[in-house]
């Protein structure tokens, strides 16, 4: 990533309006304040500079700039961050091997954009007529930009060619396949098309239902640099949000299932695409929560991929509990019920953990003598994966399922753990009991002196002031290790940018934090750059008082050298002017 980029989405967004699509915002002299958005408070403590172009929180101690704000508040890496606010701002990045061609981009939304009007077009009544039947208002196909790919070979070929795009980049994209003659014709033709988009909310990809003939049901978009369905989770982009407010994630089959759960207020649902839950799809939702319902539907098929799903999202740290329902009914079809929010409802709070919804899944055939050997082999594998806390909670449960003593339950589970049947034991992840709630105020983060933050701040946004100062002196004045590190590489002549981007490569967010610490009490208090003299010499009187404090205390107690009262007497006379050189 080049430096220049990254300043130049910053000379072209502001933070303030930035934030103001999240939190609600009132200006009080230079600074905008408002309720933090990462944990509940009642009293606004979350400070926005649009001097400085950062914010903190004074209640969590949260804060940065506003790649950090995006960061923490999308959940997303910066790389993602980054990339989402280039396009805000207008800025083409000059990655070449990690970004997706901007061809394939400009192509996926031409290519939505004729699939909506399709749906909306004449050609469009043989889709129109199944949505309606799946209870979806035009209104509502609009919401979630659904579309329609028409019947013949080569429609949306030729539209996006007289766009100026070219077969092979078409085919590249995944979006059409090339012909015996040399020519191209449409990969989704005669399907309802669900556009997929990234976590950031970029279009990478499309799914596709089949009206009528042969062909697979559903159809999603080919492998490649742009679209990877492993790491993509359907409506996740409009989901993310509600996930981490609500504490938990629903996780669902279907396209069809993920947005009648949106229509019905769960707005943290995602689906994962049609295909077996995959590890950096759970990785994506722990991102966002440590608390997953698994909604699959509820056949066979759907049960063995929902225990298969959480014992992955339990290598994850997820905790993952089964949502059940009878008669082979899938999320879309409970919630179109007349009843079918209270059913939905009940089914949640009744939701059974993984290891007592492994052991329901194969009470029938523990009950077979021809399959019961298979049947416990297989549930004791699972088991041994679980760290005891997660199996202790349901040892009574467990034990009465195969019709043993829970002490033989817990002997046999470490039995067939030592013997390689659980090849990771995992920690205990976290997640939310009853009583906690899941938004619950996290502990402030403990600062130390506020004068040392607040000496940090102008000199990282003032250069000139950097070459006033004597490191090895201001060096004295700072008990933060932090704070220190931050201003002797900025004494020692390192520029701000350059750390900056280092931290954003590290992954280390705690430099931002200091200095948004430090531009929020400048701003609390009013605090302009040219009072930085004052600050240093308050920061320098209180370390010459704590100094003689000390020695003080020893001379009270008889404990205090020659050397160190000859200290105790020259701190006396720097207390009334002079620098501090040995």
């Amino acid at each position: 990533m080049a430096a220049d980029e990254i300043h130049e989405i910053k000379s072209r967004l502001d933070i303030v309006e930035i934030v103001a699509e999240y939190v609600k915002l009132k200006k009080n002299g230079q600074t905008f304040w408002g309720c933090c958005p990462f944990h509940n408070e009642k009293t606004p403590s979350f400070s926005v500079s649009p001097q400085r172009q950062s914010f903190h929180c004074f209640g969590c101690g949260k804060g940065g700039d506003i790649f950090t704000f995006i960061m923490e508040m999308e959940h997303l890496e910066f790389k993602e961050a980054l990339e989402k606010l280039a396009e805000r701002a207008g800025v083409t990045l000059t990655r070449r091997a990690e970004r997706p061609q901007t061809a394939a981009l400009d192509i996926g939304a031409a290519a939505l954009e004729y699939f909506q009007t399709s749906l909306t077009g004449a050609g469009g009544e043989a889709a129109r007529s199944y949505l309606e039947r799946r209870k979806l208002t035009p209104e509502e196909c609009a919401r979630f930009e659904i579309g329609w790919s028409p019947t013949s070979w080569d429609g949306l070929v030729r539209a996006l060619q007289r766009k100026g795009f070219t077969g092979p980049q078409l085919a590249e994209s995944g979006l059409a396949s090339p012909g015996r003659d040399g020519g191209y014709f449409d990969r989704f033709r005669g399907r309802v098309i669900f556009p997929i988009r990234a976590i950031t909310g970029r279009l990478v990809g499309f799914g596709g239902r089949i009206l009528d003939g042969e062909g697979a049901k559903y159809l999603n978009s080919p492998e490649s640099r742009l679209f990877n369905k492993r790491h993509n989770l359907y409506l996740l982009d409009k989901a993310k949000t509600a996930m981490n407010a609500k504490g938990c994630a629903i996780l669902v089959e279907g396209y069809m299932d993920a947005i009648r759960a949106h229509l019905f207020g769960y707005t943290n649902a995602a689906a994962s695409l049609g295909t077996a839950l995959t590890n950096e799809q759970a990785s994506l939702i722990k991102r966002m929560t440590g608390l997953c319902y698994v909604c699959y539907d509820s056949d066979s098929a759907g049960q063995e991929a929902a225990l298969k799903a959480m014992y992955i999202l339990h290598a994850e740290g997820v905790t993952a509990k089964r949502v059940l329902w009878q008669g082979g009914k899938d999320p879309d079809e409970i919630l179109l019920l007349p009843n079918g929010v209270e059913l939905f409802e009940n089914a949640i709070k009744n939701a059974l953990p993984l290891p007592l919804f492994h052991a329901q899944l194969r009470r029938e055939a523990l009950k077979d003598p021809l399959r019961a050997p298979e049947a416990r082999r297989d549930l004791f594998d699972g088991l041994s994966t679980l760290s005891v806390f997660d199996v202790m909670p349901y040892m009574d449960e467990l034990s009465a399922a195969l019709s043993v003593f829970p002490h033989e339950m817990q002997r046999m589970i470490e039995e067939q753990r030592k013997s390689g049947g659980g090849e990771r034991v995992l920690e205990r992840p976290r997640y939310f009991t009853n009583d906690e709630e899941p938004n619950a105020q996290s502990e402030p983060v403990q600062f130390g002196d506020d004068l040392e933050y607040m000496l940090c701040s102008l000199l990282w946004g003032r250069g000139e002031l950097r070459s006033e100062y004597d490191a090895e002196e201001i060096m004295r004045y700072i008990k933060d290790p932090g704070v220190q590190n931050i201003v002797f590489a900025l004494l020692g002549g390192e520029e701000p940018s350059d750390m900056e981007r280092r931290w954003q490569q590290m992954g280390d967010r705690t430099g931002l934090q200091i200095i948004a610490r430090g531009d929020g009490l400048l701003s609390k208090e009013g605090i302009i750059d040219e009072t930085a003299s004052k600050l240093i010499e308050t920061m320098r009187q209180n370390f010459l008082k704590r100094k003689i404090s000390s020695y003080v205390k020893k001379i009270k107690v008889g404990a205090i050298s020659e050397e160190e009262y000859s200290d105790y007497l020259k701190y006396n006379r720097l207390l009334k002017g002079g620098n501090i050189k040995a």
